[in-house]
Parts: C-alpha cells; structure tokens; sequence
C-alpha cells in the first residue's frame, strides 16, 4: 500500500521511517571495499595529496587533545584543521592551488558571506571529511600516527625532514628558529577554542602556513620520508605500489587507458607478481565480473523505466540486453566468484552466497529482473538506521516505476570494465607528488 492510499486515514502528520538512500543499491559496495583495503591498506579512492600527512603531524605537535577526547569544547586538531585550510583560501590567488583541498570551498563561501569559520559553517562530520579524517586511516594503518592521533616513531623522519627542508628546526622541540611558528599556531588555537570559531590568522602568518605546509610542495627529503613511510609496513601494499609505479608498471597502466580491469590482467601475467597479491587480483577479477553484470542489468531496469511513462512490466524488463545477458552468465559469474573468493577470505564467500545465491534459482530473464528489483529493496530496507526507501515503486499486477530521482538521462554499459576501483589513481597520484614517477603525458 503506497503513501498516497494510507495518507486520508492518517490523523496528523507523521514522518517516514525510511528516507532516501542513494548509495550502493545493490550491495556489492561493501565486498569490493574489503578487497581494495586488503590490496593496499589505508588508501582511500578519495585520497591524492600525502603531504596531507605532514600537515597532520604538524598539528598533532601542536596540539594537546586527542582524537577521542570527549569534551564540549571544539577540539584542538579541528580548530587547527580550520585555521589551515581558511589560510589556504585567503592567501592563494589562484583557485586551481585549492583543487583537491578538503572543505576549501565551504571556507570561501563563509569569507565571502562576512562570516566565520566554524562547525555551522564547515564540512559535515570533519571527523570523515576534513583532511585529518580522509587521511587519518592512512596514517594509522602505516604506522605513522596511532588511533588518539598521537605521532608514532615513523614521523620523526618526516617530521626532521620536514623542519629541516623549510628551516623550521626547533618546531617539534622548541629549540630553533621554528619554536615562533608552533607557539603562533598553538596560541591561535586556543584563541579559537575560546571564542568557538576559527580566526584571521593574518596575512604574515597565513604566508607562513602557504611557504611551508602547502599540500603539493613537500621537499625532496620529505617527500621520501613520507614515502619509506607508506611502503615500510605493510608487503601487499609495497608491491602493489612498486608494480605500479616501475616502468612496465607505467607502460602498462597508460596503455590501459584508466582501466583497472586491463592493468590487472596484466599485473596478473607477471612473473614477479607473488603469489598473494595474484591470487587477490584473480579475486578481485572474479567479483568484479559479478557485479558489473548485476550493475548493468540494473541500470538498463532504470532506463527502460526512465524512458516508459507507464509502470513497465516485467516481462518488457526481462527482453532488455544487458538483463537477458546477466540472466545467461549469473551462474557462471556467481560460483567463480564464491571460488575465488573461498581462497582469500571465506567470509567474503559466505557474503556473497547469503546475498546474490537467490539470483540464480530462477528461470527466465523476466524473473532474473523481478529478482533484482526484489533483491534491491530488500538491501535498502537493510540500511541503518530505519532503512532506506527503494528507487523503484512496485505496482501491483503493473510492473515498476523508477521514482524521479532515480531516473538515467543515459545507460551505456561497458562489460569490460571494473564498477569498482582498486586504488590505482590514488597510488599513482601518491607516486607522482612524491617524485617517484615523472610527470609526463602518461602519468595520470
């Protein structure tokens, strides 16, 4: 029974328990992140900048409070999280500086409405959003900070490397010319915490924090530091990361043209690839074609019900290619799948058994469709806290309607790719900024 039939009989306005969820309809989201998290750990498809690194134990010096400090009062590594990033915006001319830079446009809306950085004004759960939290799981996973946000031994190099290559020595210690800088940085802060908002640091004072905490111009020295760091803990990550960046590695993810499917397959091929790391990508392989044939057979259930004015049935639904293919090849697709993955983590088998097996017991590509769509809403009534609503209406004896938000302006599928990524364009952006591969035509 829909809203418009139940609303005459209901004596006051009363709010659904289910609101819009626009991510992951299928729930295939959360098997592909635990692979991309054992193939490199703590990188993030979000992340590109690791001097964001640097800037975070600069503020880990300086400030006093933990991560998990509860407390009313506005934390430390947030008000220094503000103070950076309203400096960065004030004092860089050009906007294209900014790309990349966590909540920089939320901070230029606020200067150019006269008012003040604060949490009105900022990013929504910074904790997640701001730099410290997009770079946070990184730091922690590579061993350079621990989960209070306290410096681990591995940030003394970047730290050192760091003090020395802007002439800061002193900064960590307070003996040198640096000590000025962190006692500016810290009183600032506590200003901040008193009044409840960031503050105008000042032209002097805001060149200082461009001159030597700009996220893309770390020293050479530094950016090694960051890098030893990144590869020192953990091996899938190294190898993935060297297999990537050596030259065949350039050559090969170039002439794959952005795709991550085509540079496994020959990253797969490599003598040198061990034994883990193949396994995992032949994993990854067998998944993806899974979801790229449950993804593209429900989108084509939203274009033909984008482009139908009538609720479209299911037989109509079940003549569409790419729903007739997924129908063909799910059986195949879904016990290569639970085989490959049987090798690396039967638990991530077990999950994709317990979601995707009912797929397979029907008989036609209509049924395949209804399955889907049945399938779909049963995950977004699945999500916390109430569950989500689903982007399909049922109508009864009728078939589906798309709701108008969900609705595709275009369906072009491409079976050949991944509908994932595994964190090769961050890897490589890493690389790039580090100075461990060039900038030439072919780096992304």
């Amino acid at each position: 029974m829909n809203n418009d039939v139940t609303l005459p009989f209901v004596s006051q306005f009363d709010p659904p328990q289910q609101s819009e969820g626009s991510g992951d309809p299928l729930g295939l989201y959360a098997i592909a992140n635990s692979l991309g998290v054992r193939l490199a750990p703590g990188i993030r498809e979000r992340q590109s900048t690791p001097r964001f690194l640097t800037l975070a134990l600069v503020g880990m010096t300086v400030c006093e409070d933990d991560w998990s400090a509860d407390t009313n009062a506005i934390s430390s590594w947030l008000m220094y999280e503000w103070l950076i990033i309203e400096s960065f915006v004030r004092q860089l001319r050009d906007k294209s500086e900014l790309q990349g830079i966590p909540g920089w446009e939320k901070v230029l809306s606020t200067i150019r409405s006269n008012d003040v950085v604060c949490e009105r004004t900022y990013l929504k759960a910074p904790s997640d959003n701001g730099f410290h939290g997009i770079y946070r799981v990184l730091g922690v996973k590579a061993g350079i900070f621990d989960e209070l946000g306290k410096p681990l031994e591995l940030s003394r190099r970047i730290l050192s490397a760091w003090e020395s290559e802007q002439e800061l020595v002193g900064f960590v210690d307070g003996r040198g010319p640096g000590r000025d800088f962190r006692r500016s940085l810290s009183k600032a802060i506590r200003k901040g915490q008193e009044i409840g908002h960031g503050i105008d640091l000042g032209s002097k004072i805001r060149n200082l924090i461009v001159e030597n905490l700009h996220p893309r111009k770390a020293g050479r020295k530094e950016s090694e530091a960051i890098w030893d760091a990144l590869m020192c803990n953990d091996t899938m990550r190294r190898e993935y990361a060297h297999s990537l960046i050596s030259v065949s590695g350039q050559n090969a993810w170039y002439n794959a043209s952005d795709s991550e499917a085509a540079y496994h397959e020959w990253l797969i091929k490599q003598t040198t690839a061990n034994d883990l790391m193949r396994q995992l990508l032949i994993s990854i392989r067998g998944y993806e074609r899974l979801a790229r044939l449950l993804q593209d057979a429900f989108s084509e259930i939203l274009w033909i019900s984008t482009n139908d004015p009538q609720p479209v049935s299911f037989k109509k639904l079940g003549l569409g290619f790419s729903i007739v293919h997924a129908k063909e090849e799910f059986l195949k697709a879904y016990y290569d799948a639970v085989s490959c993955l049987r090798e690396i983590d039967p638990s991530l088998s077990a999950r994709v058994e317990r979601l995707f097996g009912c797929l397979g017991d029907v008989n036609s590509s209509a049924d395949f469709a209804q399955a889907l769509v049945e399938h779909h809403i049963r995950i977004q009534a699945s999500k916390s806290p109430n569950g989500k609503r689903p982007w399909f209406d049922l109508i009864e004896n009728r078939g589906v309607a798309v709701r108008p938000a969900y609705a595709m302006s275009r369906f072009d599928p491409d079976p050949s790719s991944y509908v994932y990524r595994y964190r090769c364009r961050p890897l490589t952006s890493f690389a790039r900024q580090l100075g461990r591969i060039g900038h030439d035509e072919g780096a992304l």
